[in-house]
């Protein structure tokens, strides 16, 4: 690597962080990687998260930010002499210092139009609203919560079928382009930074009970969420004691013969081997389920097994 090749550190920590990462990995020079997420152990073993394994396959050292003190965190950048610190989906706020120790800047990735959906969960967020534009948006940080200056904003569409997986790869398409357009501005000092305009919306983190469905509302909202969710952690709903999660679902057509007056949330076999729960509004047909402690299987194999029962109600809470 030649010595004038830009030093870059990136922060991030899910898998749609790693082909961005590894687009500016082949351009320029990566001299940190820094990780938020606290190690995960499953069934016994360490669970690699997928930014640090893409970094020590590339020689990259890596750190944890949730482990490293902010102060040691601003050395590593000062001493290490990054000109840029490239920032998504870390998850948490930097403090000034840090964003202050690159020699031309600190900029984040953030997949929403803003000031629309800042915050922890802009993707499922926009999906689960049914959102069908979306965009790229890249802003200098300023320590507030994604309202740093635009440097630069690109749209895609989200199409009525794209599941969260789907809407990811837009945002990996748009975003490593406009990435190294960005970085190629910066280091030519031709930005032409501008104010985030209007007061926007919050895309707050999600918890458990934003995975279970309301049968009694929308057939939309039944499947936005079934798309923003799938396939960690998904849509779920309650058999009884069991927690079903739903992988995948498509909303049915009218014109298939199934009772109108059925109650919310009523699981109906139709067409032999097919499967459909009462909507407030219609019928949502069931593709792909997975019961607790059990891979995900079709209906067709749930029926077969007889886990799935028609005639049930699937439930928000398993006591109502």
């Amino acid at each position: 690597m030649a010595l004038d090749v830009p030093r870059i550190a990136v922060f991030g920590s899910s898998s749609i962080s790693v082909p961005v990462f590894d687009a500016i990995r082949c351009r320029f020079h990566v001299v940190l990687a820094v990780v938020s997420e606290e190690p995960r152990i499953r069934r016994g073993k360490l669970l690699a998260n997928p930014v640090q394994a893409w970094a020590e396959s590339h020689s990259i050292p890596v750190l944890n930010g949730a482990e490293t003190p902010e102060g040691l965190l601003t050395k590593q950048l000062v001493d290490g002499a990054v000109d840029i610190l490239f920032l998504l989906s870390y998850g948490r706020l930097l403090p000034q210092a840090l964003l202050d120790a690159p020699r031309l800047a600190s900029i984040n990735l953030h997949p929403s139009p803003l000031p629309w959906y800042r915050g922890a969960a802009p993707i499922e967020r926009q999906i689960m609203d049914g959102c069908r534009q979306s965009a790229v948006s890249i802003i200098r940080m300023n320590g507030l919560l994604d309202r740093g200056e635009l440097l630069a904003q690109e749209s895609f569409t989200i199409a009525d079928s794209d599941y969260r997986t789907d809407v990811e790869a837009s945002i990996i398409r748009v975003g490593v382009p406009l990435t190294l357009h960005v970085f190629d501005q910066l280091l030519h000092s031709s930005t032409t930074p501008l104010q985030q305009t209007g007061a926007g919306s919050y895309a707050r983190k999600l918890k458990s009970d934003d995975e279970l469905i309301d049968w009694s509302g929308s057939i939309e909202q039944a499947y936005n969420l079934v798309r923003a969710l799938a396939p960690e952690p998904c849509a779920c709903s309650f058999q009884e004691t069991d927690r079903l999660k739903i992988l995948r679902a498509i909303p049915l057509s009218a014109d298939i013969d199934l009772s109108a007056d059925a109650p919310s949330g009523t699981v109906a076999q139709f067409l032999r081997k097919r499967v459909a729960v009462r909507c407030g509004d219609g019928w949502l047909e069931l593709l792909e389920l997975q019961f607790p402690g059990k891979t995900p299987m079709s209906t067709v194999d749930l029926l077969n097994g007889r886990r799935l029962v028609p005639g049930n109600v699937l439930r928000r809470n398993p006591f109502a």
